[in-house]
């Protein structure tokens, strides 16, 4: 702790004087004592010497300060030190005093930040004792009050019982002057009557005799008043072994003798009071008034003496209202107190430590009594009781921009306890989203069990866009599209808070943004039920919407393969327009299967509008959305039928075949949209089966009509549509992945290849660059290369070789369909380029020839063989 001191960088003066009266000792206090603090104590260490056989005891008149505002006693050397902290005269069983052997240094410091409240302060004395006798006053002492200084009656060894037993020790107290008044102010006392314990004050003439015993100060500190000189007497038996101490700390002061008026009927006669308390007498508190009241110059100077301030309020009894009291207080604990009647089913009686707390009650009277006694002052009272209105916000019809809080959030200091308000908000979503900007937020928070006060918006779907508790740092914008949005206000029912927990509520600004729509509408026929949506450009603000519209008697169907959670907004209406029912679409935003078979969410009828929006506030930079809209309904036999697969380089699971005219779409999401994007599909039964290339059922689109058909390998599409008819089952599987610039391909001679570019059957193609590399084993009649459909723009060359030497080189541009080309080769090298677009693309048939190709190698062997036996014969 000492070391901790050191450590401070500021300092101000701590007021330290010596006393000039019957106690030997160095009075220190807070700066500015007895006017009341406010923020961080910044300190410095006063050491005080004594003699060798000497103490020094730390002694105090006031301990009201901020919790880790600390009195901190340290032996001058350095050695272990002790220390008091935040309200210490408020705890009747905490000892008051700090005890150091020897020379002492003292400091009064913050430790940690201040509450910020202002405080009463601390003032005490240091006061040496001999280390023999540890006492702090000597029996049959003769003790004159008349300076007004206050002298600590501590019983020998405090904190501790007595060291011996002590027997009629009498202390005389006297006072003169215009001080006639003696108060004995008892902080601290247990004694054991049991044990022939005993402490009698006995007044002068025509006074009051007192005896006290036992835990006095159990509950509060106890006060007695004197209008004479008075004597104290008492006798403690000594005890060896004692989990309890005897011991007692009492303040014994002198003041100026007036009469102590308390009664509350006199309060409101009273005129002097006026001037240094405000608002004092009574008041009806109209629906939404708020009136201030307390003792004037609160947090500056101390409250005056002899005060009876009273305070009496009324309110008309309302269908929703309440009484809220936020109140400050602080005051001398022994002496001074206020007393609320109203606030609860039993009176409230405050005295002491600082009081800082919001209450609210339904009570139609509220009251208070202020009492000060003639002495020591504190930081007094400061409150305001406003008559609050907890009527919910009505629901908004939103035609312009407009703001919602919480009650009371423009002209109350906090909500009203025990809230449900749904606002529902109301606007035009054909024409108009709504931006919800929360542009404040300040809620209660309750540490019993962990319950809290919040914010929830609700869009049209029921599903919580936001939930907002105390503490809250995450988004402060939302958005919806479709009207209405709910917002849900939740307080708890507890009514009394710390004011600096209270919670203004919550303001949030309702502003209507326009739609811009890019519209486009969908009619399916039998020859095209399928449609792709996807590479919207989300982040431009607009609205993609689809207007769909079925073959007769079928029913729109929408497949959804991304998650999207609160990034996308989609939309979808039960009919042909916005006034349709809306689908409820709370699935999309945890169910979302993107390694498997599709979440499907469907119309009643074959009319739908779909919107697809991205949202301002989530979307993150590469969201993507992807979806298959179809009015084809599948049968139960056929099962389910649209799959996706996102993993890259792994294989889907295997997919059952089986059913009467059924059909299966196999999707892989590739979120970058590469065109060199490729799937390869596989199968474990040869059966008949349509294989559509892309989501196209048109006969250019049909590469297969078994699964055991030739096809190319790299298959540069996201969708296969498959259709089949099959009795028994069998399974197909696929993986997809993105392939390099370079295709490299084997093949033997007995077999055939196919080959195909990535922009194949691709509508607004990007630019394509590919070559590909295949090579023929045991061939002997060479290769040839057929063209299965037009090129169209796409252009390029064939250059053949023979192992590494180059045969020759040959150019198409474009290439039409049927075109061939041959060569005595064994490995063939395919570069092909296209400029993008539409129509263009490389669909190509590699086979052995039938050239006579091997007589090459025979005439070649013969011809070395002679030039060898030639050589021979030389």
């Amino acid at each position: 702790m000492c070391h901790v001191i050191r450590l401070l960088a500021i300092f101000v003066l701590i007021i330290l004087k010596y006393s000039l009266a019957f106690q030997e000792g160095v009075l220190f206090s807070t700066p500015n004592y007895p006017q009341p603090y406010t923020g961080q104590l910044f300190s410095q260490r006063q050491t005080v010497s004594v003699n060798q056989n000497q103490g020094v005891a730390v002694v105090f008149e006031q301990f009201l300060a901020s919790a880790h505002d600390c009195v901190i006693a340290c032996p001058a050397n350095d050695g272990g030190c002790s220390s008091l902290c935040g309200d210490a005269m408020d705890h009747g069983l905490l000892p008051k005093i700090l005890r150091v052997p020897g020379n002492i240094s003292v400091t009064i410091a913050s430790l940690e930040p201040n509450d910020g409240f202002p405080h009463s302060g601390i003032s005490g004395k240091m006061i040496p004792y001999d280390l023999n006798k540890i006492a702090f006053f000597e029996c049959n002492d003769k003790v004159d009050l008349s300076s007004g200084e206050t002298y600590y009656l501590i019983s020998q060894n405090y904190p501790l019982s007595p060291t011996s037993e002590i027997t009629g020790c009498f202390i005389k107290f006297s006072t003169s002057g215009s001080r006639q008044g003696i108060r004995f102010a008892v902080y601290d006392f247990y004694l054991n009557q049991l044990q022939h314990d005993s402490f009698f004050i006995t007044a002068g003439k025509n006074g009051q005799n007192v005896t006290i015993t036992g835990f006095a100060t159990e509950d509060e500190p106890v006060v007695y008043y004197f209008q004479s000189d008075t004597d104290v007497t008492f006798s403690i038996s000594h005890q060896d072994h004692s989990f309890i101490q005897k011991r007692f700390y009492i303040l014994v002061s002198s003041y100026e003798s007036e009469k102590l008026n308390v009664s509350f009927n006199i309060v409101f006669r009273s005129v002097s009071t006026s001037k240094t308390c405000d608002s004092t007498g009574k008041f009806d508190v109209a629906l939404g008034q708020t009136i201030n009241f307390g003792t004037r110059q609160f947090g500056v100077n101390p409250y005056d003496n002899n005060l009876i301030c009273g305070y009496d309020y009324t309110r008309t009894p309302g269908t929703n209202s309440l009484f809220a009291l936020a109140i400050q207080y602080e005051s001398e604990k022994c002496c001074d107190t206020m007393s609320i009647d109203g606030l609860t089913d039993d009176q409230q009686i405050y005295q002491g430590f600082q009081y800082s707390n919001l209450f609210f009650t339904d009570s139609q009277n509220i009251s208070f009594l202020f009492n000060s006694d003639p002495i020591m002052g504190g930081t007094g009272l400061n409150a305001s009781l406003e008559h609050i209105d907890c009527t919910c916000s009505p629901g908004i019809i939103l035609v312009k921009n407009n703001t919602l809080t919480s009650p009371g959030y423009s002209n109350s200091i906090s909500y009203c306890p025990d809230l449900l308000c749904a606002s529902k908000i109301e606007f035009q979503d054909d024409l108009y989203d709504l931006q919800l900007d929360i542009a404040d937020i300040s809620l209660r928070s309750y540490s019993l069990n962990n319950d809290t006060d919040s914010v929830t918006v609700f869009n049209s779907y029921d599903h919580p866009l936001v939930i907002m508790k105390p503490s809250y740092l995450g988004f402060m914008s939302f958005w919806a599209t479709v009207s209405p949005v709910t917002v849900q206000f939740v307080s708890k029912s507890l009514t009394a808070f710390p004011l600096n927990m209270i919670g203004r509520g919550f303001s949030m600004n309702l502003n209507l943004v326009k739609k811009i729509f890019v519209t486009e509408k969908v009619a399916f026929n039998d020859g095209f039920f399928l449609k792709d949506i996807s590479k919207l450009d989300l982040a431009n603000g607009k609205t993609f919407e689809f207007i769909v519209t079925g073959r007769p008697g079928t029913q729109i169907h929408m497949h959804f393969f991304t998650k999207t959670s609160n990034q996308v907004f989609i939309d979808i209406f039960d009919g042909d327009s916005m006034d349709a029912p809306r689908i409820d679409n709370k699935e999309l935003y945890s169910n979302i299967i993107e390694n498997g078979y599709s979440i499907e969410l469907s119309a009643t009828s074959n009319k739908a509008v779909i919107h697809i929006r991205g949202n301002p506030t989530f979307l993150e930079t590469g969201t993507d959305f992807q979806a298959l809209v179809t009015d084809r309904s599948e049968t139960s036999e056929c099962g389910l039928w649209v799959y996706t697969l996102k993993q890259q380089q792994k294989d889907s699971e295997k997919l059952l075949i089986k059913g009467n005219d059924c059909y299966k779409i196999l999707h892989f999401t590739d979120n970058s949209y590469s065109q060199s994007a490729f799937m390869v599909f596989g199968y474990s039964a040869d059966i008949p089966m349509n294989i559509y290339y892309g989501l196209n059922i048109s006969s250019n689109n049909l590469i297969s009509t078994r699964t055991s058909d030739l096809r190319p390998a790299y298959l540069f599409t996201k969708y296969l549509v498959l259709q089949y008819t099959a009795s028994e089952t069998s399974e197909v599987h696929f993986t997809w992945d993105i392939s390099g610039q370079v295709i490299p391909a084997v093949m033997n001679s007995d077999q055939t290849l196919m080959l195909m570019s990535d922009d194949y059957l691709k509508i607004d193609s990007a630019n394509t660059v590919q070559q590909f590399i295949v090579e023929m084993r045991d061939s002997h009649t060479g290769m040839m290369c057929e063209f299965l459909a037009n090129s169209g723009k796409g252009t390029g060359t064939l250059t053949w070789y023979s192992y590494t030497n180059e045969i020759k080189k040959e150019s198409f541009s474009p290439a039409t369909k049927s075109l061939k080309f041959t060569s005595c080769a064994e490995k063939l090298l395919v570069d092909y380029s296209s400029p993008g677009g539409s129509g263009s693309g490389l669909y190509v048939k590699i086979s052995k020839a039938d050239l006579r190709c091997s007589s090459r190698r025979s005439i070649s062997a013969v011809v070395l063989l002679i030039f060898f036996i030639s050589s021979l014969f030389i």
